[in-house]
């Protein structure tokens, strides 16, 4: 990032090499922008044109001065909600109406593609911090969502309960909640005491085999295996594939049985050899991540093609069908 300056916050979008950051003071990011960003507005990084712009002008949606984004992420996919979470407490819109604390998250929803472009949305806040019992005291310094849990960490010790992992969450460590349940999701050995995370980011999401782009090939194998071959996903998340196999019967009679035969793509070469079930079969190409899956594709009358039906017959349980960007 020119002119080095001091990131906040930061989110992974899905398409490749494309960024959201944030920054603790003004910054022009070394001329690569207009004018300087503030602590309250969100950068883009387009991994297309390698260029900078502003995606978030939170002067424009009544963030006061002084405010800094410390946590932000895109709920949805790229085109998805921005969630972000403030240094100090925050009232919006301007004029007082509602009081959001350092450890809430709130939920911005775009209505164009400009900076300005985004309204406060009904819902809110996305994470309510005192609901979840988390102390007036702390400040939520970075946030992300992936499997149906929150992301979080803390920029004091924390006592978070109930808690299925630790009763207090020490600066470096990386708590997740689920709605229930707080639990540690990342203790991040090894890091010298005391210090802080200051931006946190998952894996894109997973998105899905695009057959437009690369449909799924069937090859002969020697002793009756067949091979399979299909292009990339459409996101950046993918980190790995799963090859699903159910019955030709079962889609006869207007189901779908297929589970989780490979869930590890061998290098990534996106070709796999596989010893098919008896019968007259069927496949589908997932990918995935360590925490969701993507998208099964889509059926003939434009629906998503459902996961498997047993988790324990799924690569990942959770599933995310977020958008191809």
């Amino acid at each position: 990032v020119p002119g080095q300056p001091h990131l906040d916050a930061n989110h992974k979008l899905d398409r490749p090499a494309s960024w959201l950051l944030s920054v603790k003071v003004p910054s022009d990011l070394g001329g690569s922008l207009a004018a300087p960003a503030e602590p309250r507005d969100v950068i883009l990084l387009d991994g297309d044109s390698a260029s900078y712009s502003m995606f978030f002008c939170g002067g424009a949606l009544g963030i006061p001065p002084g405010v800094n984004i410390d946590g932000l992420y895109v709920d949805g996919g790229d085109g998805g909600d921005l969630i972000a979470s403030f240094n100090i407490p925050v009232e919006l819109p301007a004029g007082g109406e509602v009081f959001y604390g350092p450890s809430d998250l709130v939920r911005f929803e775009p209505t164009g593609d400009g900076c300005a472009d985004w309204v406060l949305a009904d819902t809110n806040p996305s994470f309510d911090a005192s609901a979840a019992g988390v102390p007036l005291s702390v400040n939520l310094v970075a946030a992300d969502a992936r499997g149906g849990e929150f992301v979080l960490a803390m920029n004091v010790p924390s006592v978070l309960a109930p808690s299925a992992g630790p009763t207090t969450y020490v600066r470096g460590q990386i708590a997740s909640w689920d709605g229930a349940t707080f639990d540690l999701f990342e203790a991040l050995a090894g890091w010298p005491p005391g210090s802080i995370v200051d931006a946190v980011s998952c894996q894109a999401n997973p998105g899905r085999v695009d057959p437009g782009i690369g449909p799924l090939l069937l090859g002969k194998a020697p002793l009756g295996q067949l091979v399979l071959s299909w292009s990339a996903s459409c996101a950046s998340g993918a980190a790995d594939y799963g090859i699903y196999e159910g019955s030709i019967a079962a889609i006869h009679a207007g189901l779908y049985d297929h589970v989780a035969i490979d869930c590890n793509d061998a290098v990534l070469f996106l070709t796999e050899t596989i010893t098919p079930g008896s019968g007259s079969r069927y496949y589908v190409i997932v990918p995935h991540n360590l925490k969701d899956e993507g998208s099964y594709g889509i059926t003939s009358v434009g629906e998503e093609r459902p996961q498997a039906t047993d988790a324990d017959a799924r690569c990942v349980v959770a599933q995310n069908l977020a958008a191809c960007p």
